[in-house]
């Protein structure tokens, strides 16, 4: 978007809004050009999803937010090591005595329906 452009939809939001939108933007071009084009594809990604499934995902999102700082970190590493995993692997872990170990039944739920969201490979 070019920057005129910009400026005139930021001037039309309140203060508040655009106080936060300026700084998810500053953040955002602040990034290393890898990290802003997997973000570029992720948000593709999840624009290429049926209805149905965005909403699962914004919801997921929410109940992950709710989580405390320490444990949504936590969570989010385990994200991470799920996305890299193969389909079967990805239920091996989940099932596994210790990731129940280590997760609450309350965040378990929350990778389950995150790993349900990723593309079905296999």
């Amino acid at each position: 978007m070019p920057p005129e452009e910009r400026k005139r939809l930021l001037q039309r939001l309140p203060p508040e809004r655009r106080q936060r939108l300026e700084q998810q933007l500053e953040r955002y071009s602040s990034l290393p050009p890898e990290e802003r084009e997997r973000l570029q594809e992720q948000l593709a990604r999840f624009r290429n999803l049926p209805p149905e499934r965005q909403q699962a995902a914004r919801d997921l999102f929410r109940r992950f937010l709710a989580l405390p700082d320490d444990r949504r970190l936590l969570v989010r590493d385990e994200f991470n090591h799920l996305r890299n995993l193969p389909p079967e692997d990805r239920r091996a872990r989940l099932q596994s005595d210790q990731l129940r170990r280590l997760f609450t039944d309350k965040e378990v739920g929350i990778l389950e329906d995150y790993v349900a969201l990723l593309p079905q490979e296999d």
